[in-house]
């Protein structure tokens, strides 16, 4: 059994898990492939459950995931795995500090991680550098992680891709990345999706700059912060379209309690990890225990934190 997990946000996520799937069916035809999501806060339990078992994985294969401090608690595990039948393969594109570079690649098969590209390009470019499919497949992902805008195909892909997030939805995030590794991007399944969502879609748009809030941040600038039934990132490109120039844009997915951060004038990953988050340089997720305080009004504590993160992870 080879076992791949991935990010479940994103594009960039399913994308290089389906680039893995793809070259597994083309090379490894005879062992069963299970695919596995996750996000930063599962993501250990996820790893836990995988390696304390019985049934080790022969591979275990994890793209687009990047490194808190909440993680160092796997280095045993993996230690513990290291000379049995079970090879470890992780590869990445999240900002991780040289010492815990060094801890993974001591204790796992191979440890891969590349800021210059998104995790797609990575996985593509060990597995399949030559495939067309998987070429296209990295283009897209890049396209979503990096924000370029170039292609609408790409954007609806991230945006089903959102619409299918949590553990009740995994069947069709499997049939996602299914589709995209046989390259069937334009499928009608991918449109009926797509029919289905645009309701949704439009409903938490109107409510998330209806509910925008500006905040100035002496010694900064103006920040724009709001929140719905949406993943945080989209609401950041949201709130940047109709409040341009602010300094930071937060979004708050109220579906998971889980928080955006975008800027081009704060050291995002650092601004997460003050609460235990983590990501890139320009945008990065965290979570906070209490965000509101009754009836959707944001909480002055959280506010208060914020504004001091801010000020203290300037660029």
């Amino acid at each position: 059994m080879i076992v791949s997990i991935t990010h479940e946000h994103d594009l960039d996520g399913l994308g290089s898990q389906a680039v893995i799937l793809r070259s597994l069916k083309m090379h490894d035809k005879n062992e069963d492939i299970k695919l596995a999501f996750a996000h930063y806060n599962n993501f250990v339990e996820k790893i836990k459950n995988i390696l304390i078992s019985d049934n080790l994985p022969s591979q275990l294969i994890i793209s687009d995931i990047g490194f808190n401090e909440e993680f160092n608690q796997l280095f045993p595990i993996f230690e513990s795995v290291k000379n049995k039948d079970c090879k470890i393969f992780w590869f990445d594109h999240h900002l991780v500090g040289q010492e815990v570079k060094r801890n993974l690649k001591n204790l796992i098969h191979i440890y891969i991680n590349d800021k210059t590209k998104c995790a797609t390009e990575v996985v593509k470019d060990y597995y399949l550098p030559n495939d067309h499919i998987a070429f296209k497949i990295a283009e897209f992902a890049r396209d979503t992680d990096f924000r370029t805008d170039k292609s609408k195909l790409a954007s609806n892909l991230q945006l089903i891709i959102g619409f299918n997030r949590g553990e009740e939805n995994n069947d069709n995030k499997i049939k996602i990345v299914e589709l995209l590794s046989k390259g069937e991007f334009e499928h009608p399944w991918l449109k009926e999706q797509l029919k289905i969502l645009q309701k949704w879609f439009k409903k938490e748009s109107k409510f998330a700059i209806k509910h925008a809030r500006i905040i100035r941040v002496n010694n900064f600038g103006d920040i724009v912060i709001s929140y719905a039934k949406l993943g945080g990132g989209k609401i950041t490109l949201l709130l940047n379209e109709e409040f341009p120039n602010r300094k930071a844009y937060l979004g708050i997915d109220t579906r998971y309690n889980e928080i955006i951060i975008h800027s081009d004038y704060v050291k995002c990953r650092d601004f997460a990890r003050e609460f235990k988050g983590g990501g890139h340089r320009f945008r990065a997720g965290f979570k906070y225990p209490k965000i509101f305080k009754s009836n959707d009004i944001l909480s002055e504590e959280f506010i208060q934190d914020i504004e001091k993160a801010l000020i203290k992870y300037l660029k």
